[in-house]
């Protein structure tokens, strides 16, 4: 009986390493948490509900860009999208930018 459990549990673990899932890198935007920012919000409200962004420039410290991509090896989809955020003097969301959606 021990055995028979134990070569159940290792079939499992076995099988569920066969399953490809999704290459995710990045920021995580879903449609949902897009819309949650809006102009006029501060930097800490844009962090907490997005995280760290994924890019940001020394050059051009009031601009920040939060990326994702995605590859899907089984649907043979890969694609990029982001959004890019501009603060004002007060740190509060001046601009966005959209791209990939």
């Amino acid at each position: 009986m021990k055995s028979l459990i134990s070569l159940c549990m290792l079939m499992l673990f076995f099988a569920n390493g066969c399953v490809q899932r999704p290459i995710h890198q990045g920021n995580d935007l879903s449609k949902e948490k897009i819309w949650l920012i809006q102009k006029g919000d501060s930097k800490f409200q844009v962090e907490s509900e997005w995280g760290s962004p994924a890019i940001q420039d020394p050059l051009h410290p009031k601009r920040v860009e939060y990326v994702e991509q995605v590859k899907d090896k089984e649907k043979k989809q890969a694609y990029v999208r982001g959004v890019i955020v501009e603060y004002d003097k007060a740190l509060r969301v001046k601009s966005l930018q959209y791209f990939g959606f």
